[in-house]
């Protein structure tokens, strides 16, 4: 059994990574995140875990085989190269390696043959994700000739500070939101959901257009918001 570190364990995805390890067996298991958590407890398999801090030194120490990185952008491109430093096959999930060539950008049952003893390995976009799932099939049996879609992100996707603002928010009251950086007439999320895609898909030439938004309650402000742009 690989001794497994999940990086980011007191986060939104952190500890759902930690309740699949324990649900499938997982035993040598270290909760490791960022210097404000160390030392507080999560919990794993029915026990308490002391959560150490992720420090280079601690992940290029030899002693983990697989890590899990549900942390931000930075702290990715940080602290992973330590980690494959130390012999540990990396999957992470931020988008820091998702279009970096040479890394594989997985969805299980879509295009897991790509994998081949890689050191990183990176997830995709929830959107992504679910999208290929769809599309690989229809391709399949069809072909792709282009895609239109449109995702309303939940506001999980901006981890523990985004659950926590819906529910400072009063009921109703939630709009959307589309506080992604703007490149001429598209949001880096719709970039990358593209971008995404077409890797997993292997169709560096597809046709997709994405309009990409986020919130917690949907209002009647849609149309107003989406008509001043173009798609």
């Amino acid at each position: 059994m690989p001794r497994v570190g999940v990086i980011g364990a007191t986060g939104a995805v952190g500890t759902v990574t930690l309740e699949l390890l324990a649900d499938r067996g997982f035993d040598d298991v270290r909760a490791l995140a960022s210097s404000r958590s160390a030392g507080s407890n999560v919990r794993f398999a029915g026990r308490d875990l002391t959560v150490e801090e992720a420090t280079p030194d601690a992940l290029a120490s030899g002693d983990l085989d697989l890590c899990f990185f549900s942390v931000g952008t930075p702290t990715s491109r940080e602290l992973v190269p330590h980690a494959v430093r130390g012999g540990a096959v990396c999957i992470d999930k931020s988008d820091a390696y998702r279009l970096t060539e040479g890394v594989p950008l997985v969805v299980v049952g879509v295009n897991e043959d790509v994998l081949d003893h890689d050191p990183v390995i990176a997830n995709p976009n929830c959107s992504a994700m679910q999208l290929t799932c769809a599309l690989r099939p229809l391709h399949e049996a069809a072909g792709l000739a282009r895609v239109r879609l449109a995702t309303y992100q939940s506001a999980s996707g901006a981890g523990d500070a985004g659950i926590e603002r819906l529910r400072a928010t009063a009921p109703a009251a939630g709009d959307l939101d589309m506080d992604w950086e703007l490149d001429g007439e598209e949001f880096s999320e719709e970039w990358k959901l593209r971008e995404e895609t077409r890797k997993i898909l292997g169709l560096p030439e597809l046709p997709l257009h994405a309009t990409c938004a986020a919130g917690g309650v949907l209002k009647t402000t849609i149309s107003n918001r989406f008509g001043s742009r173009k798609w």
